[in-house]
């Protein structure tokens, strides 16, 4: 079984001394052989809140990172796969960000690394709310992405893991899960949470969270784990057996980030 962990952690906003502790409370208490985070920031001199996560988390930790340039160069923003065991290969894309004529949106790219045979994904879109038509160009290249460098000897098929920003029944989730078709084209990954099956609405931005009420948006699900389905995988390599949303309480004071977690458990030969 490959159990994964994927999380915003909201750089180092709010208490983050506090959160982080938090963040290594909830790593503990799943035991996740992956964990994928988005928001990681790395400042000029190297500090890098996913290596904190790392290096402070019960367990021995690899890390990948990629991220682009923010604030004015004054630091790097993007995603990070941590795992428990040697990480082989990585890869990084960038994705489609900004329309044309807006400048304030940091560039969104996809994270890949190869760990135990595994092919994981970490990734983080676009977030607003009327940006639905760049979010749908952004899953067609991650699909491509994915499917450049996914090995297929893998013994499971690739597990996405992110932020995507988009409720279940948008074009571009839609689009992932085999719902939709954009450009002519589809494909389909399963949404952990919807065949798993999760309990409850599944929301991972949640009012109930001190630091996203401040915000005042509605609730929604917006975070996901997708795995890749293959109906030729022995065994049933790939199945989502297990699902649930965590970090959806304090554990030891602090909530983890303003968005909740997600956990799921993938069947493995």
């Amino acid at each position: 079984m490959l159990r994964v962990l994927t999380l915003n952690h909201w750089y180092t906003a709010g208490d983050w001394r506090a959160r982080r502790v938090e963040i290594c409370a909830w790593i503990k208490h799943l035991e996740p052989d992956v964990v994928c985070l988005q928001e990681v920031l790395e400042s000029p001199d190297g500090d890098n809140t996913a290596r904190w996560i790392a290096d402070n988390a019960a367990g021995d930790w690899h890390v990948a990172f990629t991220g682009r340039d923010v604030f004015e160069g004054a630091a790097i923003f993007g995603n990070a796969i941590l795992s428990r065991w040697p990480i082989d290969a990585t890869n990084d894309r960038d994705l489609t960000s900004n329309p044309p004529g807006r400048l304030d949106e940091v560039q969104r790219c996809a994270l890949h690394a190869r760990t135990n045979g595994y092919d994981i994904y970490c990734t983080h879109l676009v977030w607003r709310y009327e940006e639905g038509f760049i979010r749908e160009k952004e899953v067609v290249e991650l699909d491509d992405f994915v499917k450049e460098t996914a090995s297929p000897d893998s013994p499971i098929p690739p597990v996405i893991c992110g932020d995507f920003n988009a409720e279940p029944d948008s074009t571009e989730i839609r689009y992932l899960t085999g719902g939709h078709a954009i450009d002519g084209r589809s494909t389909y990954y399963q949404d952990a949470w919807r065949v798993a099956p999760g309990r409850g609405d599944g929301f991972t931005w949640d009012n109930r969270n001190i630091h996203a009420v401040v915000e005042r948006e509605p609730d929604r699900r917006i975070d996901y784990i997708f795995s890749g389905w293959d109906p030729a995988r022995p065994k049933g390599a790939g199945r989502i057996a297990f699902a649930a949303v965590v970090c959806d309480r304090a554990l030891t004071g602090a909530f983890a980030s303003d968005h909740f977690g997600l956990f799921a458990e993938i069947e493995t030969p």
